[in-house]
């Protein structure tokens, strides 16, 4: 290793060129010479970076070249390692190449960095292979390696790495190539939920994270960035609209475009306009002394004045400093009765100070049910500290749970921590990728939507799945049977969309084996919490007699039942019924249909051979000695897409009725046009020829 003073010399200069603002691309160049040599990398002669090889080489030039040759000699930096990792990965005065950035990580792993060790994990679980010699792709999908990965992963989460603790502990949550355990998930969880507990006593510490999951709707809408969006809010704001001013007061007190100082700016527009919560607002920020120097006599004022006008987030401020005796006497019944008022109109902070005043017996008699009640109250609107009171009053048995139920007690516990870990900082990595897919960059996305999901969070195990099954970001081997993975791993966590997922790979013969009545099995779950497309195809498999026994009585029953679970499908399920009504009366004549008409019997209404399947028509992938759909089935069916078509004609209803009416109205402007020009074509013939006008009599 080299001496402290030599990794603290190349890690300052290093820092210098390559984080200084506007920093050109012969500073990042320097930058990565320097960590070069810290890192004890040897590049070959044609392909090193160093300051004096790189001042003649173009930019042009350097990035059309890909390195290789890695080698490791004399003594190693392994913060040096990690940071030129990150260089090559990002092509900060290098060349992008993901092949250096896999080895100099893999160096780093085996040095016993944890963070190295949890990236490498990650790599290992997805079966994440870098790609030196494509330059549109950075990665490729391959077998993974389970054994390598979980080896990674514990020592990472042994040396106290948040990533590795959060996959660990989602592993051994659900039994992911671990055994269960519930004690082994909490412990990998605990310290994680304490670290966001610690965060979240600092207002605007955790991320906002937009919640969206992908589907063909979503795939096609370009949102406003958050700059734009503050734009839009700051100028209705600016026209003087209090709603707005106190918007735009809120975007700017937390998250990343926190701003205290145009916080407080907007917050005294929208109070001066008589709003009572930009109010209750002031007195947070004088209470606190964010954008302004602290005084408790003007933030008690100002909550007075909040809570005079009905505002609970004024009323529980007030209580607050009634609760502290900051600014005012202490006393903690008056405190109490604020609570109450508060908590009346949902908010989350009174309810969590309640619980905590009912723990403790402060103004109130201690009652462990009553502390319990509101805290539950809190973690369900997602209030971090109500959140993990009540998971430590479950762990402790103190939530009314008998002693010898400890495992009872564990499983809410867990679930609690769980949640708890994921509102975390590393739990951006949802909304980053979210943000590099409504950018366009689909590989940068699925790789965040796929770390987020070796964490455990359902959401990027979903949007994970659906990139992969839909070719966004990649579409090579592997895809399918990661995206089905994925997919099962959701459902487990309670997403009963992605069942339907699952029944689609086994009916199309997605990533498994194509397996109709195990589709069937799985159709059937889906159904059962109210999935409306599996419901549907519940109905057609019994129709057709697709991996289930032909029955058009519940064929019927389960299209009805679709209907029920989503009412707006009114047209799809309808035109579906049409089907099936016409499909019985043709099984009732199909026996006499005479021979030389079997051509008419091996297409109409009957499954053709490797068909495609319910919503995704004739990809030949079954591999099954099937017969036909008929037209009009390949009409209703097509219709019955609820991910493409319901859509069409549920959502853009209005959309399509207007655009209707716009082109009925040009068809008529178009006739009477048509209509005036033959008539004054007609009446001048007529002026020509000498004969008498429609309106002019003839002479006598």
């Amino acid at each position: 290793m080299h001496s402290t003073r030599s990794k603290h010399r190349f890690q300052s200069n290093f820092e210098m060129h390559r984080t200084k603002r506007g920093a050109s691309t012969k500073d990042l160049r320097h930058a990565a010479a320097l960590l070069i040599a810290a890192a004890g990398v040897k590049l070959p002669p044609s392909l090193n970076v160093t300051a004096e090889a790189t001042s003649n080489i173009s930019t042009d030039a350097a990035n059309s070249h890909y390195f290789s040759g890695l080698q490791f000699v004399g003594q190693t930096n392994v913060p040096a390692l990690k940071e030129l990792a990150r260089v090559y990965e990002a092509g900060e005065g290098v060349a992008v190449d993901a092949a250096i950035a896999h080895d100099l990580f893999k160096r780093a792993a085996e040095l016993g960095d944890p963070d190295a060790q949890a990236d490498m994990a990650v790599r290992y679980s997805l079966g994440l292979q870098p790609i030196s010699s494509n330059e549109d792709m950075l990665y490729e999908l391959t077998t993974p390696k389970t054994p390598e990965a979980l080896l990674n992963y514990f020592f990472a989460a042994a040396g106290n790495d948040t990533f590795a603790q959060m996959a660990m502990g989602y592993r051994h949550m659900y039994g992911v190539n671990v055994p269960q355990s519930c004690q082994a998930g909490l412990l990998y969880y605990n310290p994680v939920a304490e670290r966001v507990v610690a965060a979240a006593r600092y207002p605007g510490s955790l991320p906002q994270v937009e919640r969206v999951r992908l589907n063909y709707k979503s795939a096609g809408i370009r949102r406003p960035s958050r700059e734009q969006e503050v734009l839009h809010y700051q100028w209705f704001a600016d026209l003087g609209s209090v709603e707005a001013q106190r918007a735009v007061g809120q975007i700017f007190s937390h998250g990343a475009l926190r701003n205290p100082e145009q916080a407080l700016r907007y917050f005294r527009q929208a109070a001066d306009g008589g709003d009572a919560d930009a109010v209750a607002h002031l007195g947070h920020m004088y209470a606190n002394g964010v954008g302004v120097d602290q005084n408790n006599d003007t933030a008690s004022q100002l909550f007075q004045a909040a809570a005079d006008a009905g505002n609970p987030n004024g009323q529980f401020g007030l209580g607050y400093m009634h609760l502290t005796g900051h600014g005012m006497e202490q006393n903690h019944r008056t405190a109490f009765k604020l609570f109450q008022r508060a908590s009346e109109a949902g908010n989350a902070e009174a309810w969590f100070h309640m619980g905590v005043m009912y723990l403790n017996g402060w103004g109130v008699k201690p009652s462990q049910r009553q502390a319990l009640d509101c805290f539950t109250v809190a973690a369900q609107v997602g209030h971090v500290l109500g959140m993990y009171n009540l998971a430590i009053m479950h762990l402790n048995g103190r939530a009314g749970l008998a002693a010898a139920d400890a495992k009872a007690s564990c499983q809410p516990a867990l679930t609690l921590l769980k949640k708890i870990a994921e509102k975390g900082g590393w739990g951006g990595l949802v909304q980053q990728g979210y943000e590099a897919f409504m950018d366009g960059d689909y590989e940068p996305a699925l790789l965040h939507y796929l770390q987020s999901a070796e964490m455990g969070s359902e959401l990027g195990q979903s949007n994970a799945a659906w990139m992969l099954t839909h070719g966004y970001g990649y579409d090579g081997e592997h895809a399918a049977q990661l995206a089905i993975t994925l997919y099962q791993q959701a459902a487990a966590q309670g997403n009963h969309e992605a069942l339907l997922q699952i029944g689609d790979s086994y009916y199309y013969g997605r990533g498994v084996p194509t397996d109709w009545s195990h589709a069937a099995q799985v159709y059937a779950e889906a159904s059962k919490h109210r999935v409306a497309q599996a419901s549907h195809n519940l109905g057609f498999m019994h129709e057709y007699g697709a991996g289930l026994p032909q029955d058009l009585h519940l064929a019927k029953r389960y299209y009805d039942k679709a209907l029920e679970a989503q009412p707006d499908a009114v047209v799809p399920v309808f035109l579906a019924l049409c089907g099936l009504w016409v499909h019985s009366r043709w099984l009732s004549v199909k026996p006499y249909v005479p021979d030389r008409l079997s051509f008419v019997k091996q297409r109409l209404f009957v499954l053709p051979q490797a068909e495609q399947g319910i919503i995704q028509k004739f990809g030949g992938v079954s591999g099954h000695a099937q017969s036909a759909l008929g037209i009009l089935d390949r009409l209703f069916d097509w219709v019955t897409d609820f991910g493409a078509v319901a859509h069409l004609i549920t959502d853009q209803a209005e959309l399509c009725l207007l655009l209707g009416c716009g082109a009925g109205l040009w068809l008529v402007l178009q006739r009477r046009r048509r209509l005036r020009i033959n008539q004054q074509a007609q009446v001048d013939t007529r002026t020509r020829v000498g004969a008498p006008l429609q309106d002019e009599q003839p002479q006598t």
